[in-house]
């Protein structure tokens, strides 16, 4: 990992990728070298208060003088909400970063399986945009789990993914709608024909998703398979 700086950034777009969730993209003031699967704590002042968050980076690590934040609004939330003020564009930030420990340089097998619950799709696809690129991934599992097909986020991204003939994609809907196509049900529920064997298991979403998805996993015993959880609350 490289070094963690504290730098100043400004926001200088935000983009829609679902009705709840959206991609807030940060022009650096000097570049931020991460490798994918880093997160970046994020210090933003609203009436007079600095506040911090933690948020995953979901752009490719191919770029460090921009990065993208895939982030889901929530009612409930203090710095979330923030970022869906009219004039949130032109708003200047600091980004402490890189930080995290399951980064991508952390897996060498040559079968990579991603899982992201959610918004966790945000850090899966900045993954996926790696090890597309990366000549020791031979076979590369895409699964997000999402609460009905209006929810999934950066659907069109990994639609594009998937055209690549060493990436495999799925989904999984836990509240389907009238005009659902895909699997129902959570992650952990439709996972039984995988061959977790000699794999690297990236799973990212809801603390309790994780778990639940990786205790799945682990009850058909694979063997030589190694677990990278981003649980968050």
């Amino acid at each position: 990992m490289s070094p963690i700086k504290k730098i100043a950034a400004t926001i200088t777009a935000v983009k829609d990728t679902t009705l709840t969730a959206r991609v807030v993209t940060l022009t650096l003031s000097e570049p931020l070298p991460f490798i994918a699967g880093a997160f970046v704590n994020i210090f933003i002042t609203h009436e007079g208060t600095v506040l911090r968050r933690a948020f995953s980076i979901s752009s490719s690590d191919t770029v460090n003088l921009t990065i993208d934040l895939t982030i889901r609004r929530s009612l409930n939330g203090t710095v979330s909400p923030l970022f869906w003020r009219e004039d949130i564009v032109g708003t200047m930030v600091e980004v402490i970063g890189p930080l995290g420990l399951n980064t991508a340089d952390k897996m060498h097998q040559s079968k990579v399986f991603l899982f992201g619950f959610g918004v966790g799709a945000g850090v899966v696809k900045s993954l996926a945009e790696h090890f597309l690129l990366d000549p020791k991934c031979t076979t590369l599992t895409i699964m997000l789990g999402s609460r009905n097909e209006d929810e999934i986020v950066h659907q069109a991204d990994f639609a594009e993914l998937a055209t690549h003939p060493k990436i495999i994609l799925r989904h999984s809907i836990s509240n389907p709608g009238t005009h659902n196509t895909y699997p129902v049900g959570y992650i952990q529920n439709n996972v039984a024909d995988f061959d977790f064997s000699n794999s690297d298991v990236y799973v990212c979403g809801q603390e309790v998703a994780c778990n639940a998805l990786v205790d799945t996993i682990k009850k058909v015993n694979p063997q030589n398979c190694l677990y990278f959880i981003e649980g968050f609350h």
